[in-house]
This record gives C-alpha cells, structure tokens and sequence, in this order.
C-alpha cells in the first residue's frame, strides 16, 4: 500500500483533506484524527466523513478503531524509520549521519505536528499492535545508532545499552516538545541531541567539538 502523500504539508485538522473513498485515505483521516484528538477522543465517525467512505465499508476492510490505526500507524512509521534512516545511512561518517538523522526527524516533528503526536504519543495510549509497532521502529533506530561501536575511536565502554539510551532520551526529549505545543521550534533541539549522542560513544572532549559543526552553528537554540 503506497502512504499518503499529503501528510508533509498538514499542520492542522483543518488543512487535512485525505484522498476521498481510498483505503490510503481512511488510514490518513485515521492517524490525523488521533493526532488531533487524541487516541481516546478520534472517533471512527469523524474518519468516515473526513475520507468518505461508508461504515460498512470501514468495518469490512479495516475493522474497529484499534486496527485500523494500527494499519496507519504501521505504514507510517515504515516510511518514517525508511526517510530517516536513509539519511542517516548517506553519510559520510557516523556522527554526520546521527546529525542529519537527527535533523531529519525533527523537521517531520516541526512540519507534521499531527503525525507526530499519533506516532510518539498516542501510540502508547492505543497498546496493541501499534505499541508494537512503535517498539519495532524504536529498535530498528537504536540498531543504526548502534552503529557508533564500529566506528575507531568510539568509546570501548559503550554497549549496545547505550544506543537504546540515547534513542530514549532523543524520543523523550522530542515528545516533551509536542506535549507542551512547541512543535513549530523543535528543530532547536538538534544541537543538545547531537551533543548527547557523541558524547556517549566518543567522550566529553568530541562531544563539545561537535557543537561546533557548520550544520549545527545556524541553529536557533531557543531559550
């Protein structure tokens, strides 16, 4: 199933218009009703009239509210991990790579407020398979940011702990921002990030030297 391909340019409810009558449609309807709602609050009802299709329809190709939002959650979680790990991946060292993975990830957050919230959010309020899901993809990134421990002058004492440390400090930090609404500035938090990650694998010393990237240098570090 191919994701939806206007889910980069929603920052509200309102600007939301899913690809009418299409399955791509209901899964995007349902994933920015829960990023607006909240999973408790969205309700099927608002994704049938957002993505005109009719109930019978929805339960006979997706079922009740949890599967279809794990569906959603799913697809769009893949394309995330893919878009940023190819990012990643691209570079032409590891911390070049987690700096611009890092970057990539919080220009989505700060574009995409709404698939944010459903996706680092509300999936722990959904459980089932999407919870699932979403541990799924938080191992593949501490897989790559794993990574580090190949590189020769990484710290021998890091281990494969450290990667689901920094992944779980760069969620946290990330989710802190979209709870208290400051989604549109979250790309701030790309220095401290890169910071925290270097400084892990590769000491205090890298890890100040790091804030001093040109691709770090323009960055807004808010208050």
């Amino acid at each position: 199933m191919k994701a939806p391909t206007t889910l980069r340019a929603v920052r509200s409810w309102d600007e939301a218009i899913p690809a009418q009558a299409s399955d791509e449609g209901v899964l995007e309807a349902m994933l920015l009703s829960v990023g607006a709602r909240g999973y408790e609050k969205a309700s099927v009802q608002e994704v049938l009239e957002r993505s005109g299709i009719s109930r019978a329809r929805f339960q006979r190709d997706f079922g009740d509210k949890e599967t279809c939002f794990a569906r959603a959650y799913e697809m769009a979680a893949d394309r995330l991990c893919a878009e940023v790990l190819e990012v990643g991946g691209g570079a032409e060292s590891w911390r070049a790579g987690f700096r611009a993975a890092l970057s990539a990830l919080l220009r989505t957050v700060a574009e995409q407020p709404l698939l944010a919230k459903a996706l680092l959010i509300e999936a722990r309020a959904a459980r089932g398979q999407a919870w699932a899901t979403h541990q799924k993809a938080i191992e593949r990134f501490a897989t790559a940011v794993d990574s580090a421990r190949r590189e020769p002058d990484a710290r021998p004492t890091a281990t494969a702990l450290t990667a689901q440390f920094v992944v779980g400090a760069v969620e946290e930090a990330i989710a802190t921002e979209i709870g208290a609404g400051r989604t549109a500035t979250v790309e701030r938090l790309l220095p401290d990030l890169s910071h925290l990650g270097v400084l892990q694998y590769f000491g205090e010393d890298e890890a100040w030297l790091e804030l001093r990237s040109p691709d770090l240098a323009q960055v807004d570090p808010g208050d």
